[in-house]
C-alpha cells in the first residue's frame, strides 16, 4: 500500500514540463506511441487525448492498477486509444502491437538500468519496436555530487482538494556500487487543520 500511495503523491510534484515536451514530440512523430515505464499514465493520457494511440508498459502492477483507473475515468476517447501492459522495460517483446512511430521513456525510467550492458539491451528492445525513421526520446535524472550527502531536503508542498497538503522531502546518497545513487523520498500528508494524517516513505535506486 505504501508504494501505491507514494506513486499517487509523486504525480503531485511532477509538474507538466515533460507533458508539454513529450506531447509535442508525439504530434510530430506520428499516430502511434510506446510509453516505456508508463507508471500511472501521467504522460500517456494527455498524449492519447491528442489522438495518438498509446501502448504503455511497466513492471509494477500497483502503478498499472492506478493507470487503469485513470484511463477509465478519462473517458471513451482516451480509453479506446490506450493499452496498458505488464512487462520489464529492459527486456520486452510486443510484436503483436506492430511498429511504433514514437517510443519514449520519461522521468528517468532508464536510470533503473543497473549496468551499461543492461541499458544497451533496453535500447535494443526499443529499436526492435520503432519503425524505420521513427523517433526515440528519453530523459535521465542527473544528481549533482553536492546533493549526495543523505540529508533530507524539502522538495515541495502540494495542495490537496480537501484543503490539506502533501509535503515531500528527498534525500540522495551514493549507492553501494560505483555509479549507483539512492533516492529516499518521504511524503507527509496534512489535513486542513495542519495535522499529520499519513506519512509514506520509499527508496529508489538510480
Amino acid at each position: 500500500m505504501g508504494r501505491r500511495w507514494a506513486a499517487e503523491y509523486h504525480d503531485l510534484f511532477a509538474g507538466d514540463d515533460d507533458v508539454t515536451f513529450y506531447s509535442a514530440v508525439s504530434r510530430k512523430a506520428g499516430p502511434t506511441a510506446l510509453d516505456i515505464g508508463v507508471g500511472t499514465a501521467r504522460l500517456a493520457i494527455p498524449i492519447a487525448r491528442t489522438g495518438t494511440r498509446v501502448v504503455g508498459i511497466d513492471s509494477s502492477m500497483e502503478l498499472l492498477n492506478i493507470a487503469h483507473g485513470k484511463v477509465t475515468s478519462a473517458g471513451g476517447g482516451v480509453t479506446s486509444r490506450m493499452r496498458l501492459l505488464f512487462g520489464d522495460i529492459r527486456d520486452f517483446s510486443l510484436s503483436r502491437e506492430g511498429k511504433f512511430d514514437l517510443a519514449y521513456a520519461a522521468a528517468g525510467a532508464y536510470n533503473r538500468c543497473r549496468s551499461t550492458a543492461e541499458l544497451a539491451h533496453a535500447v535494443a528492445c526499443v529499436r526492435d519496436h520503432v519503425r524505420v525513421g521513427g523517433t526515440f526520446s528519453f530523459d535521465l535524472v542527473n544528481v549533482g555530487d553536492e546533493l549526495l550527502d543523505g540529508m533530507p531536503r524539502l522538495d515541495g508542498v502540494a495542495p490537496m482538494e480537501d484543503g490539506g497538503e502533501v509535503v515531500r522531502h528527498l534525500a540522495w546518497r551514493k549507492g553501494r556500487k560505483r555509479g549507483d545513487v539512492e533516492c529516499h523520498a518521504t511524503y507527509e500528508r496534512f489535513d486542513a487543520r495542519g495535522r499529520s494524517v499519513e506519512r509514506v516513505a520509499e527508496r529508489e535506486m538510480f
